[in-house]
């Protein structure tokens, strides 16, 4: 490679459905046909830039955590274009060979890493729930963004998002709650 030293191509995390490795890296993610598991071959590689590249799948879905600011929602390369994305997106994998981006939701610090939670008694939706690191965002690019400090109100760098995804539209998934980390059991503060 031009930079050995390069985080760029990194795997970062994998996931699984079936025979097929899913394996997230820092410019997007790889599918494996692993049902050979001397022999993995390569099914296809979806260029996605965002960082992090934490993966989960849950049936036919597909989640990926985007930290960097230089993600661009349609998955483009160019960060110099386009509309900047830190979140969560969705892809719809019921074709393997050919994922398809289905959902871009934005949140405050991005996502560093998430983890998928199913109800039993909500077996119609899936939750998200993430943790980001990066720095807050202005409230100017996302609405309910703030760098409050952490007496202040609602602050953005002591919360999580916890997103809510119905499985039969999952383009119309959303943040629904904002819980705040750390609080003081006695006071609430």
């Amino acid at each position: 490679p031009a930079n050995p030293g390069s985080f760029a191509l990194v795997t970062s995390d994998l996931a699984f459905r079936g025979d097929h490795a899913f394996v997230g890296n820092f410019n997007g993610f790889n599918v494996y046909d692993v049902s050979d598991r001397a022999n993995p071959v390569n099914v296809t590689n979806v260029v996605c830039p965002g960082g992090q590249g934490d993966l989960s799948v849950f049936g036919n879905l597909l989640f990926m955590s985007v930290e960097e600011s230089r993600a661009r929602v349609d998955c483009g390369t160019n960060p110099t274009v386009g509309t900047r994305f830190q979140g969560v997106r969705i892809f719809d994998i019921s074709d393997v060979s050919n994922p398809v981006q289905v959902a871009a939701i934005q949140t405050c610090r991005g996502s560093h890493t998430h983890s998928l939670v199913d109800d039993p008694d909500d077996a119609e939706n899936v939750y998200v729930y993430v943790s980001g690191t990066a720095g807050v965002r202005p409230a100017s690019t996302l609405e309910g963004c703030n760098n409050n400090p952490a007496d202040g109100e609602n602050p953005s760098r002591w919360r999580i998002d916890v997103i809510k995804v119905p499985l039969a539209a999952p383009a119309t998934a959303a943040v629904v709650s904002g819980p705040r980390l750390f609080t003081d059991p006695a006071t609430g503060a």
